[in-house]
C-alpha cells in the first residue's frame, strides 16, 4: 500500500491517531485528533506531550512512557483542548519501529460520552432522582464515614430523623405532582440549613435524615433543629398555592446513645414517633436530658393551601 493511500487511513480514523519519539515529543497527529483538541498541525507537532495533560495526569507521563516502551499500555487519561477544556480520553499505546526509528504510536479515543453515562448511572446509584440528595445507600456510606471518623478522631455526631406533617394530605387533595414539587423545595430549604460537612439525604417518602458531623454537644443539634424549622416555617408557592409544612425530629448522638449505626438511626426514628405524638414542630432526643424533650412551638403549623 502507498504512503498516499496510509496517510488517508491514518487521517480519516474516527480516532484520534498520535506519533511520538521516545521522549514524548509528538511527531504526527491525524485530522481527528487535530479538530478535537482545536489545534492546526504546525502548533502541535513539536509539543511535548505534557503540554496536553492537566497539571494531575503530567506528572504520571515519564512513568506511562516507560510502561509503553515495555510492552504497551491501556490507560485513562486526559487532554487538554487549545481553549483549556479538559477531554477525558482513553490511550492504547505501543512502540512500534516506523522509517527505522522506535516511536510510540497510539490510538487515544474521546470518552466523554462514557464518562457521562458513568455519572449518570453513579447519580441514579446514590442520589434521589426527586430531590438531588442523597439517597438511602449513601447515607449509610457517610455514615459509615461518619462513625470512623468520630471513633479516630474522639469526636460526637448527631443524626437527625425528619418527617413531615401533613405530607399525605398534600398527595391525597392536590395530587402527586404537588406533593413532589413540595419535597424538591422542603430539600432545598433542608440542605441550606447544613454546613458544608454534613450530609442530608432523603430515605423515604417524606421522611429525611441529617449527619450533623464533629459536634461538640447535644445543644449543637438543637441549633440545627432550630434552623430546620425556621427554613420550614416560610410559605412554600407551588402552581399558585401558598403552603406551609410542619416537621417532627427525632436526635441521637453518637457515641453517647449507642455506638452501632443502625441502632443510632432506630433511635433517631423512635425519638421522631415520640416527637410526632406531642404535635407538629417538636424535636424528641431518644435519651433526652431534663428539660432537653421540648415543644418547639406551641400548636402547629399545619399544611394550608389558599389561592
Amino acid at each position: 500500500m502507498s504512503d498516499e493511500k496510509y496517510r488517508i487511513l491514518f487521517d480519516n480514523a474516527a480516532d484520534c491517531l498520535m506519533i511520538l519519539d521516545l521522549n514524548g515529543t509528538i511527531l504526527d497527529i491525524n485530522r481527528t485528533g487535530l479538530e478535537q483538541r482545536g489545534y492546526t498541525r504546525g502548533e502541535i507537532i513539536g509539543m511535548h506531550i505534557t503540554r496536553l495533560d492537566p497539571p494531575e495526569f503530567a506528572a504520571k507521563v515519564p512513568k506511562r512512557l516507560d510502561d509503553i516502551e515495555k510492552g504497551g499500555a491501556v490507560f485513562e487519561s486526559a487532554h487538554l483542548k487549545k481553549d483549556g477544556t479538559a477531554m477525558p480520553v482513553e490511550i492504547n499505546a505501543r512502540v512500534i519501529e516506523l522509517d527505522g526509528k522506535r516511536v510510540f504510536f497510539s490510538v487515544i479515543r474521546d470518552i466523554s460520552e462514557r464518562r457521562t453515562a458513568e455519572q449518570k448511572i453513579a447519580q441514579l446509584a446514590h442520589f434521589d432522582a426527586l430531590t438531588k440528595l442523597p439517597n438511602r445507600t449513601l447515607f449509610y456510606d457517610r455514615l459509615d464515614q461518619a462513625v470512623s471518623r468520630a471513633k479516630r478522631y474522639k469526636q460526637k455526631f448527631a443524626v437527625l430523623f425528619l418527617d413531615l406533617d401533613g405530607f399525605k394530605q398534600v398527595n391525597d387533595n392536590f395530587g402527586h405532582h404537588v406533593g413532589d414539587s413540595l419535597l424538591a423545595v422542603v430539600a432545598e430549604r433542608l440542605a441550606e440549613s447544613a454546613r458544608d460537612m454534613d450530609t442530608v439525604a432523603r430515605v423515604g417518602g417524606d421522611e429525611f435524615i441529617f449527619i450533623l458531623n464533629n459536634i461538640d454537644h447535644a445543644d449543637n443539634a438543637i441549633l440545627v433543629a432550630h434552623k430546620i424549622l425556621e427554613a420550614l416555617s416560610e410559605p412554600i408557592v407551588i402552581s399558585g398555592n401558598s403552603c406551609l409544612v410542619g416537621c417532627s425530629i427525632g436526635i441521637s448522638i453518637f457515641p453517647d446513645d449507642t455506638d452501632c449505626q443502625e441502632t443510632l438511626v432506630k433511635m433517631a426514628d423512635d425519638a421522631m414517633y415520640i416527637a410526632k405524638k406531642t404535635g407538629s414542630n417538636n424535636y424528641q432526643f431518644f435519651n433526652p436530658e431534663p428539660g432537653k424533650a421540648s415543644l418547639m412551638r406551641q400548636g402547629t403549623l399545619p399544611i394550608k393551601f389558599s389561592g
